[in-house]
């Protein structure tokens, strides 16, 4: 007997998944939906023809987000082949022998400076207000993020929030403002006149499943460089007091 837990930790029919793969140097997402389960192939089909699909190499490199209800799966595959008619819209990829549970739940937010544009939003039509801004993050999570603005924000603002990723690709998401805080000590001007900075905390009002699965992608990838970089940093010699110089 199988339980519950095991068969939501196995790929299914009408999963969404988000596929990542490189072209040409450049990271590529295409938004995919499974269409047949195999004992050792997934078939995913995108629901509109994207012809850089053709451009991808049997055997080439794919990392698979599926979503699942509070968490994500997470794998490595491979591309297999084009299917059927088209070869830019159905097509195989080797089934992961390992996929990773990602909880959603009780969010942990990742401290991480990128780019960010953010604009004020009319909560009943979700019309932008007033010009869009473009600032820092400082953490990040798929449930909100904690961003540094000189611009007027008060708690209770609707948000539209842009994260841009690389390729060209972005991340769309609406917040509400949950807390503010003094983004310099003691809440004092910067020494060249500038407005002191507020720490923004916003919560995710409205972002796709698939979204929150690319800021896991973005968070984990972020932490996996970091500690590459760790390793490659040169270790100082472990510092030795002088030898005590003997008195008479």
């Amino acid at each position: 007997m199988v339980d519950g837990e095991s068969l939501e930790n196995e790929p299914a029919i009408q999963d969404r998944v988000l596929v990542e793969a490189e072209i040409q140097g450049r990271p590529v997402s295409f938004r995919a939906v499974t269409v047949r389960v195999c004992e050792t192939e997934l078939w995913l089909g995108l629901a509109s023809p994207d012809r850089r699909l053709e451009t991808i190499h049997p055997n080439q490199a794919v990392r698979l987000t599926i979503a699942r209800s509070g968490a994500a799966l997470l794998g490595r595959s491979e591309f297999l082949r084009s299917l059927g008619g088209s070869k830019s819209r159905v097509f195989a990829v080797d089934r992961p022998a390992l996929l990773e549970r990602v909880q959603r739940r009780g969010y942990v937010r990742y401290p991480i400076d990128l780019p960010i544009r953010v604009r004020h939003v009319d909560p009943a039509t979700w019309e932008p207000l007033g010009k869009t801004a473009t600032t820092m993050t400082k953490n990040l999570s798929p449930g909100g993020l904690l961003f540094v603005s000189d611009a007027t924000v008060s708690v209770g603002d609707d948000l539209d929030l842009i994260l841009p990723l690389s390729g060209g690709d972005r991340v769309s998401m609406s917040g509400v403002v949950k807390r503010l805080g003094r983004g310099l000590d003691a809440g004092e001007p910067e020494a060249n006149g500038q407005p002191d900075h507020s720490e923004v905390a916003v919560k995710f009002t409205r972002i796709t499943t698939l979204d929150q699965d690319r800021i896991v992608r973005l968070i984990l990838l972020t932490e996996h460089r970091r500690r590459e970089a760790a390793m490659r940093e040169p270790r100082l010699p472990a510092f030795e007091p002088p030898a005590a110089t003997p008195t008479h």
